[in-house]
């Protein structure tokens, strides 16, 4: 009974984000970004039943991005795509060796992403995808807007759907309104083929240091870290997704 109340949690969270930002069309055909964490799969297991219970008909094709570090063993990841009916493609890249060995980045971190975004993006427009899906939950976003706010000095974070207009993409986040815990049990539940990330970064980023800060919010001030997605969701003007655009890339 506790998987099936998650389960109907996560999907609640995927439809009314999709309601809200119109993530989902019909003849869409979605890359989906999968780390090997427990929040990707998750939201591939979400996104296949939404094909399921929702009008729209949509079709769907894991990614993943190999760094090129080991041990990453997708075989598991590989099995469950096949249960769901699920195409899916591992790219294999050298983007550890480059972050890691080549550059010694200090912080890793921004140039790993950007890289690892554009092998998806490369991987979505070779299976034919329109758009690409990550799994970012409530807590990135706000992790994010800490981020901007103490290092950038500014207010953002990322947006539900942005239209990338040098590739044509557009990159939907389906789970921003699903908390970290519901998916951890979700995936618990599911006993989904979590793949153990071998970045010797992990864990040790600032984003990780907004995860303790957010801990130590809620502890001062309980239930902060909801005012806060609150206020970048709220339909009000001091909101950050208002008038959401298509989210067009910024330059």
């Amino acid at each position: 009974m506790q998987l099936k109340k998650e389960i109907k949690i996560m999907l609640g969270c995927l439809r009314r984000a999709d309601e809200d930002f119109k993530l989902i069309e019909d003849g869409d055909k979605i890359a989906v970004g999968i780390s090997g964490g427990k929040d990707s799969l998750a939201m591939l297991y979400a996104l296949q039943l939404y094909r399921r219970f929702s009008k729209k008909a949509f079709e769907l094709h894991g990614i993943t991005v190999s760094l090129g570090m080991q041990p990453f063993d997708t075989r598991g990841v590989k099995a469950f795509c096949e249960k769901l009916s699920v195409p899916y493609t591992v790219i294999e890249t050298q983007i550890g060796r480059i972050v890691f060995d080549e550059r010694q980045e200090k912080n890793p971190c921004a140039l790993c992403a950007n890289m690892r975004r554009g092998a998806l993006n490369n991987g979505a427009m070779a299976a034919g995808c329109n758009k690409t899906a990550l799994g970012h939950h409530s807590g990135d976003v706000v992790g994010t807007f800490l981020l901007s706010l103490l290092y950038e000095s500014r207010l953002n974070t990322f947006s539900p759907k942005t239209y990338l207009s040098r590739s044509g993409l557009t990159v939907i986040r389906p789970l921003i309104y699903a908390e970290e815990a519901n998916l951890r049990h979700a995936a618990q539940g599911l006993e989904l083929p979590v793949v153990a990330s071998p970045c010797p970064a992990c864990g040790q980023t600032k984003r990780a240091q907004m995860e303790t800060l957010l801990k130590s919010l809620n502890q001062y001030a309980p239930g902060a870290k909801g005012r806060i997605m609150q206020a970048i969701s709220n339909t009000e003007q001091y909101g950050l997704w208002n008038n959401i655009d298509e989210g067009r890339e910024k330059k």
